[in-house]
Order: C-alpha cells, then sequence, then structure tokens
C-alpha cells in the first residue's frame, strides 16, 4: 500500500513540475486544448440539436425556404460550421482564462487536467452534456407544468393585467389552470 502511495505521489509531482516551468499563456492553452475542443461541441450540437433544428428551418422558412429535408441541410452546416466555430471558441477562451485565474490557479489546473481523474473529466464531459441536456428538458417540462399553477395565482392574487383587455388575463389564468 505504501509503495502504491509513493507512485502515485511520484507521478503527481512528476506532472506538476513538468508544467510548472510553464507560463500561464501555456497553461490556458493546455487547460483549451483539453476542453474546448471539436469532439465537446460536437457533443453539445448533438445534445442541442433537438432545440436548433427547429429554429433554423423557421428562421429559412421566415426567408421562404422550406426544406423537404432539414436534418440533411443540418448536417451539411453542421459540417461547414464546427471547425472554425472551436478554433473561435478556443482563441477566445485562452483570452479569457487569463483574465479569469491567477498564474498558480493556470498551472493547478493544468495539472490536475494532466492526472488521470482529469483526463477522465474531460473523456465524460461529452456524454455527461448531453445526458445533462436530456435530463435537463425532462426537469424544465416538469417544472414548466408545475409552476403553472403558481403562474395562475399569483396573476390572481397580486392583480396582474398582462394585457390591455382585462378578459386576456383570466383567459390565461384559465388555460394555465388547465395545463
Amino acid at each position: 500500500m505504501r509503495i502504491l502511495k509513493t507512485v502515485c505521489l511520484a507521478a503527481v509531482l512528476s506532472v506538476s513540475f513538468s508544467i510548472a516551468h510553464a507560463g500561464p499563456r501555456e497553461d490556458a492553452e493546455y487547460i483549451v486544448s483539453q476542453t474546448v475542443t471539436k469532439s465537446l461541441f460536437e457533443a453539445a450540437l448533438q445534445a442541442q440539436r433537438p432545440l436548433i433544428i427547429p429554429a433554423m428551418q423557421q428562421g429559412l422558412a421566415n426567408k421562404g425556404i422550406v426544406f423537404s429535408d432539414i436534418e440533411g441541410f443540418a448536417d451539411i452546416f453542421m459540417e461547414e460550421f464546427i471547425d472554425e466555430f472551436t478554433e473561435l471558441m478556443q482563441r477566445d477562451t485562452v483570452a479569457l482564462q487569463l483574465e479569469m485565474f491567477s498564474p498558480d490557479e493556470l498551472r493547478d489546473i493544468a495539472a490536475f487536467y494532466q492526472t488521470p481523474s482529469g483526463q477522465a473529466l474531460i473523456q465524460n464531459t461529452g456524454p455527461l452534456m448531453q445526458a445533462g441536456a436530456q435530463m435537463g428538458q425532462v426537469a424544465g417540462m416538469e417544472a414548466g407544468q408545475n409552476a403553472n399553477g403558481r403562474i395562475a395565482k399569483r396573476l390572481e392574487e397580486e392583480g396582474i393585467n398582462l394585457q390591455n383587455d382585462s378578459g386576456f388575463t383570466q383567459r390565461l389564468i384559465d388555460a394555465l389552470r388547465g395545463m
């Protein structure tokens, strides 16, 4: 057991020492190279696809462009979009990290991402994001439905009138209670 602890400590120290000589910019660039990646953005776009495609479809329909295969167009758009988006986000994220973190914090964060635990976090960020988006959709629907009664009660109790037409507010209250 003691040997295992010694080996682990040596590994952590060697990782920390290997980046200790890097400057803040190099640390920020390393962090970004690990955390602001094309694969992460692809996972985010995939998780948000059910929201992106209807918005894209609506925006194009407003310009008189209606697709029989919006999914195919979305695939082409994403393929053309993702590389430049990733490059721009990496550039801007390096600058942001240099503003937000001290040199010591950048060094510590970079050291963490070089550990097995840091790499495990990086590897699982995409799947965690996708699962979180799905959980967020379900939780959002539930919380939205549960809020309806509270909103109706507030509109009544506080006498909130959202339109010049007082009948509108009552119709809204009735609709919220019926949901």
